[in-house]
């Protein structure tokens, strides 16, 4: 993968030409290095402030290898979701974990309690860490959020006929 980052005030952002030469660049260290660039999974985010984003032109796009590209809203990378203005709130969508959490309850009777630890750990909880840093400061709803998870995971931890089920 190759990644471009380049920094624009409010004023260079209407003239996007040295985006687009530094993306003519790529495009031609790729040829000189008999790699191909491939315009069908390029994409392009502008990261600003919810103030400042709505004052950019983002309908245009820029021009990489003959082939406009649309800003996006949000890239992933290396697995982490970032959103155009940086809150994560698209990172912090808990659907896998919330699939394997279900798939442990459905198999938790025929797990002995340091089994399902072993899973939850193992499957559920390095989700939720994997990254977890960028999140310092984030907003209290992704940490709701991420909470809430947490207490499906420990109700689903819960050893069989019991009301609590402590997790080291």
């Amino acid at each position: 993968m190759t990644y471009s980052y380049m920094s624009l005030s409010l004023e260079d952002f209407n003239d996007l030409s040295a985006m687009e030469i530094c993306a003519v660049d790529d495009s031609r260290w790729f040829v000189e290095n008999a790699l191909l660039l491939n315009p069908d999974k390029t994409e392009a985010v502008v990261f600003g402030t919810r103030k400042r984003l709505p004052q950019l032109h983002l309908s245009r796009g820029i021009d990489v290898s003959g082939t406009r590209i649309d800003f996006t809203e949000s890239i992933k990378l290396l697995g982490v979701v970032l959103d155009a203005s940086l809150t994560f709130e698209k990172h912090v969508l808990l659907r896998g974990c919330h699939f394997h959490i279900r798939a442990l309850r459905h198999i938790r009777p025929l797990l002995t309690l340091d089994d399902a630890k072993t899973f939850v750990v193992a499957i559920v909880s390095s989700r939720l860490d994997y990254c977890n840093s960028l999140l310092q400061g984030t907003s209290a709803a992704n940490l709701d959020r991420l909470q809430q998870v947490q207490d499906v995971l420990h109700g689903a931890c819960r050893c069989p006929g019991t009301m609590v089920c402590q997790l080291n």
